[in-house]
């Protein structure tokens, strides 16, 4: 009932939406691609998940459509990732004005051809933070679809010190693995996140936000060809893992439920301050079977994200300071399981159950960028940043562990050209450079059958990406023109190719290609 509520809600912003136009200021096209990037830049209480902050943001009215393809290719990967492969992308988004109430809503296809993925047979995101699926060894293709639907309502402030939000968000996916092992997998989550924000004072703003959300993947693993007598393994983590072989019809059902809290502080003045600090708990079940379920492992997530943005946009130039901080605890817990074969068949019963490796990641960094302002869009810009990583995994018996530190520098910008005035015809253009340094690591197995494909394939190999050094280029270019002289809409094309370069570990290099067209309204 909740998610056809959510769908005809958006439905109803997305036809509302597409009959907006935006408006002008300072003679220059507001919905041009240069000013919506300077605008998403400038909105601290979007990116801080608290919608009843939205209007604090200063947003204006804008659509828009595009469809898009990417590609992506290369040997510089994670195992789990594809040798190669393609999407193609639709994506709508808008917000409008009602009265006082700002409204606004986001829809998104995606269909992920996926090539030669390895070590995965039961996730359609092997990243997730999931560590308990189903393994095999034949390289196969997986054919995935996302769709993303959201929307947020802000209220107008209430005796001048009261404001109110609402945001929800669904998504739903679909996978299906192409080789035996076969795979069919769904997935959904449904998120809520209402939110307030006090206002003691003309330039002081306090917002609290609360979080939950509803995760759901079912998978039905399965083997056509009965012939081959084929090896999977069921991960544990870090290499540990069950093998097994023969006839599979698997059924994994995993659920979770996600539950956090933000507060952000906002000082609006010559000098913009924005501090945001939140924190959640996700736990993840998986049951293996539905006719007769069985305890198989879950997960616990713990996660604290911090962030303190400063910012001044006033005269020609404007600065952006950004510090983060991201720490992320997770433990994984496996359960002993009986059979009951009496005549009272309860089917599996848990004897017991214990926290058997635990997963930390932190990341701290730092960014800086600097803008001439163009109106409300912006001349040129450059941005420079510099973030620190740290992985820390253990298998707690038998005692295995991964751990890493790397250092990830970049810098970029970009130029905003104007090619003419005749229906405001601009080119954006960038480069983006990127180069990350290995300041420590190891993967360390000390369980049964060292020489397991799952140790040396997955887990070692993952381990050799992770820690790898590597140099990336990256160039954005974006065109974009009115479709009449005297209408506001804007069509754009964009397209960006990336090139990641290393010889660590006997990689070679990734590519990723981007190209995108549509039009704001």
């Amino acid at each position: 009932m909740l998610m056809n509520i959510i769908y005809k809600i958006s439905v109803a912003l997305f036809l509302m939406l597409g009959t907006q136009l935006a408006f002008a200021q300072e003679n220059d096209v507001l919905n041009t691609p240069a000013t919506l990037e300077r605008q998403e830049q400038n909105s601290f209480w979007k990116k801080a998940k608290n919608p009843a902050g939205l209007q604090l943001d200063r947003p204006f009215e804008y659509s828009q459509l595009s469809v898009g393809i990417e590609n992506y290719g290369g040997d510089f990967r994670r195992p789990q990732q594809g040798k190669s492969g393609n999407r193609q992308l639709v994506q709508t988004e808008g917000n409008l004005f009602l009265g006082d109430y700002y409204l606004s809503g986001a829809f998104s296809y995606t269909r992920d051809n996926i090539k030669q993925a390895e070590f995965n047979a039961s996730i359609i995101d092997p990243f997730r933070g999931m560590p308990y699926m189903v393994a095999d060894l034949n390289p196969s293709d997986w054919n995935n679809q996302y769709y993303d639907m959201q929307f947020s309502i802000a209220t107008p402030t209430f005796n001048e010190r009261w404001s109110f939000g609402l945001a929800a968000n669904y998504k739903v996916s679909s996978g299906a693995k192409q080789r035996d092992l076969r795979a069919e997998n769904y997935y959904y989550t449904i998120a809520i996140t209402p939110g307030l924000v006090y206002t003691p004072a003309t330039n002081h703003h306090i917002g609290l936000n609360l979080a939950y959300s509803n995760v759901k993947e079912q998978s039905s693993i399965s083997k056509m060809n009965t012939d081959i007598d084929q090896v999977y393994y069921e991960l544990l983590g870090l290499g540990t893992a069950v093998s097994n072989s023969g006839t599979i019809n698997r059924e994994n059902n995993y659920e979770g439920d996600v539950r956090g809290a933000g507060i952000q502080y906002n000082f609006q003045g010559k000098v913009n301050v924005f501090l945001s600090a939140d924190y959640s708990e996700e736990a993840e079940d998986l049951q293996v079977s539905f006719s007769t379920p069985r305890d198989g492992a879950s997960v616990l997530r713990k996660i604290w994200n911090t962030k303190l943005t400063l910012s001044t946009s006033g005269g020609k130039l404007s600065h952006f300071v950004d510090l983060n901080y991201y720490n992320r605890n997770m433990d994984g817990i496996q359960y002993v399981t009986q059979r009951d074969n009496s005549s009272a068949q309860l089917g599996w019963q848990t004897l017991f159950k214990s926290i058997r490796s635990t997963y930390s990641s932190q990341n701290a960094g730092f960014q800086y960028h600097l803008l001439m302002n163009r109106g409300a869009a912006y001349s040129w810009k450059i941005n420079t940043g510099l973030s620190y990583e740290r992985l820390n995994d253990v298998y707690i018996l038998p005692n295995s562990v991964k751990q890493i530190e790397n250092l990830l520098f970049t810098i970029g910008g970009k130029k905003n050209f104007m090619l003419s005035d005749k229906k405001s015809q601009h080119l954006l253009v960038g480069a983006e450079l990127g180069y990350k340094e290995n300041l420590s690591g190891g993967y360390h197995y000390n369980g049964v059958n060292p020489e397991s494909p799952v140790v040396t394939g997955l887990e070692q190999t993952d381990f050799n990406y992770l820690s790898a050094k590597y140099f990336s280029v990256a160039v954005p270019f974006i065109y974009s023109r009115k479709i009449k002289e005297d209408s506001k809409n804007t069509f754009f094309a964009k397209a960006r190719v990336q090139y990641l370069s290393t010889n660590s570990f006997n990689y070679k290099e990734r590519y990723l290609s981007s190209f995108s067209a549509g039009v704001n309204f």
